[in-house]
This record gives structure tokens, C-alpha cells and sequence, in this order.
């Protein structure tokens, strides 16, 4: 099968095996080209502002595609802890709420929920069982003083894919709210933002994008009653009104999540590389990543690796762990031969995106088995 994404629309690809896109993706050569004509465009005056609205509302629109939502759902900003924090200050909590995770998370879904332990709520961490969580292990901790459920549609840990539909399905009818962190698929896979309350998402990942954005994606059908507890001049709806050293109204919107200026540079740089996944096919990259785990999976098993990753495709992404108390120096070593993968936590981590094939699999494993030898 040959892969949807062609390894020379990528800079620097030539001469490395990249299987590192779970920490970042390599640039693409349109959003390098996409970066200089957004100075062009700056060099303008008033029409590189024109420009770069209209380079927004596109990029948001591309989102819209792989999120299932209006993209006046979709507010734009500086990364993803800032979205999940943004929701955290939303909220009206009381002392006895409670907030429930599990241990298969990134920091950025921990931090804000452990700063609120000092107002009085109790933050539920679900144990991860052979390096998976399961829907209802997360609703089993739920009761009527849960205030909000947090996961990672894939982990970064082990690469585990959480079935979100089935814990929204299960809140939906309660005063429960739901967030996902789509940052470790989207832009590789489709999210369904419809099984969500919010979703939040990295720029410089599986969307092929650079550093510099953060995605807040918002179900408008149990949300409309949030009010955001940081104020900026693009959250409200007018921000030149004769009132406005008296009062002011945010944006029945996404929008009303945002402050300042996003960050422009990385709007054009994500419209370019948003149009060339969707112009790719992002059900054609879902399949390809997912046939190419298979490979890898099989051929780590076969050598004798422990792999915490589920075989079952319809369970993973494109994060493919093993276990490895060595994970830095193996990496380190992998580097040392053009070798992208990503090590720490005690595992090594090959993240497959839709520019990967089978001699990138090869030369991974032939390389694997002479630095951390399988049993």
C-alpha cells in the first residue's frame, strides 16, 4: 500500500525515518511557503489583516470537516493547556465537587484539575489496567457531585484509542460535562465533536502544523450556559461599544473563549497543512497508519517485545509503545542513526503518521533489536 502522504512534501524526510510525530511532525514544505507569504501578506498594511481573517476562517473551516462541528464552534488559542485551563475557570465549583482522569493522560489533562484541589475538589484518577482504561472505568467513578470527565481520545502513554461515544452517551442526559484532548489523532483521524462537550487539541502534531496554536472546540448542545472567566477583546461582541468602559457581551460563540490576536504565522502555516490532509484524505491517512501499526505491532510481538499499544486496530491511533526501562538511550541511540521515535516513561514509542512505509518499519526494527534487544 503505498502511503497518502509523499515523503517530499516534507523537508528534511530525504535522510531521516521519522516515527516521531507523537511529539511533533516535520515541517511541510507548503506551510514553510505559507509562513513567508503570511509576512508578504503583513507587508500589506490593512490588507495582510484582510488576508489573515480570511486564512483563519479557512483553517477553521478545515477543522469543522475533521471535528463534526460549525466552525463557529472552534475558537483558536495559545496552545492546548491554555484551552483545558480556559474550561477549568469556567466553571462555578463548589467544595465537594469532584473531577475524574486516568493515568494514561498528558499533564496539560492533569495540572488545572490538581490546582483545584485547594477550592475543595477531589480529583479521581483512574488506574490504567495492562496500559488501558476502559469507558466504564471512568463511569464508575462518576456520581452526582462529578462535575466534569477528562480523557485523551489516544494516549501519548500507550497509545490506547478510549471509545468517547460510549462515556458521552452515558453523560449526556446528566450535569456531567465531557471534555476530550484529540491531540494525539486529529488531523491523522476524524473526531466526532458531537460526543463531547469540548474538545482540545495541539497544533504541531498529527495536523502537521507548527507551535503556536491551540484548539477549543466547543459542543454548543450542553454549553451554551458557560461563561468564560478571562476576557479579551475578540470574546465579546463589540469591543468599541458606547458602553464599554460600563459593561461588555461576550460572544454566544466559540468565540467568547478567545482574548487576543492567535497566533497568524501558524494559521497560515495549519491552513496549508490542514487543506493538504483533507486533500489527502484523512480516511485514506486512518488507514494507512492503522495497516502499517499492524506490521509494526506484529513484528514487535514476533521479537519479543512487550507492546502496551492494543493489536486491535479499531483501539489505537498511530501511537505504537513498547516497553523499555531505557526508553531515553534507546532513543538517543535510534537518533544517533536518523531515527526518530520518541523515549521516556519506561517505554519507546513509534508514532506512525501517513508518510510512513514498510522500509521505515524495517529499518525501525533492524535498528530496535541491535540497541534494546527484544526477549
Amino acid at each position: 500500500m503505498n502511503a497518502p502522504l509523499n515523503k517530499n512534501d516534507f523537508i528534511g524526510l530525504e535522510s531521516v525515518n521519522w516515527l516521531y510525530s507523537g511529539a511533533e511532525t516535520p515541517p511541510l514544505r507548503c506551510s514553510a511557503d505559507a509562513v513567508q507569504k503570511y509576512f508578504q501578506a503583513r507587508a500589506t498594511g490593512p490588507g495582510g489583516r484582510a488576508q489573515n481573517a480570511a486564512k483563519e476562517a479557512s483553517f477553521k473551516n478545515n477543522l469543522s470537516q475533521m471535528l463534526n462541528l460549525g466552525a463557529s464552534n472552534i475558537a483558536l488559542l495559545g496552545n492546548t493547556s491554555e484551552a483545558v485551563f480556559s474550561i477549568a475557570l469556567s466553571l462555578d465549583w463548589k467544595t465537594g465537587d469532584n473531577v475524574v482522569i486516568n493515568t494514561l493522560d498528558f499533564p496539560a489533562g492533569v495540572l488545572p484539575w490538581l490546582q483545584l484541589k485547594k477550592r475543595g475538589v477531589e480529583v479521581r484518577v483512574v488506574e490504567h489496567e495492562n496500559w488501558n482504561v476502559t469507558p466504564q472505568q471512568m463511569l464508575d467513578r462518576v456520581d452526582e457531585r462529578t462535575r466534569l470527565v477528562m480523557t485523551s481520545w489516544v494516549s501519548y502513554l500507550s497509545g490506547a484509542k478510549m471509545p468517547c461515544e460510549q462515556i458521552y452517551d452515558a453523560l449526556k442526559n446528566t450535569e456531567t460535562l465531557f471534555i476530550v484532548d484529540v491531540t494525539q489523532a486529529l488531523g491523522a483521524f476524524k473526531f466526532d465533536g458531537t460526543q463531547a462537550d469540548f474538545v482540545v487539541g495541539s497544533s504541531y502534531k498529527w495536523l502537521l502544523g507548527t507551535h503556536g496554536v491551540g484548539i477549543l472546540a466547543v459542543n454548543p448542545a450542553r454549553t451554551q450556559g458557560i461563561v468564560p472567566q478571562v476576557v479579551g477583546w475578540r470574546g465579546i461582541s463589540d469591543m468599541f461599544a458606547p458602553t464599554r468602559f460600563e459593561k461588555f457581551t461576550y460572544h454566544e460563540d466559540a468565540r467568547r473563549f478567545e482574548t487576543g490576536y492567535p497566533s497568524y504565522s501558524t494559521i497560515w502555516a495549519m491552513e496549508a497543512s490542514t487543506n493538504y490532509l483533507l486533500n489527502a484524505g484523512v480516511e485514506n491517512c486512518s488507514s494507512h497508519i492503522l495497516e502499517m501499526g499492524t506490521l509494526l505491532i506484529n513484528s514487535l510481538e514476533a521479537n519479543g517485545y512487550e507492546v502496551m499499544t492494543p493489536k486491535d486496530p479499531a483501539h489505537r491511533a498511530g501511537n505504537i509503545a513498547l516497553v523499555c526501562p531505557r526508553g531515553e538511550e534507546v532513543s538517543a541511540a535510534l537518533a544517533a542513526e536518523n531515527i526518530y521515535a520518541w523515549g521516556g516513561d519506561n517505554r519507546l514509542r513509534a508514532s506512525i503518521h501517513a508518510f510512513v512505509d514498510q522500509s521505515d518499519i524495517d529499518q525501525f526494527m533492524n535498528a530496535l533489536k541491535r540497541h534494546f534487544p527484544g526477549q
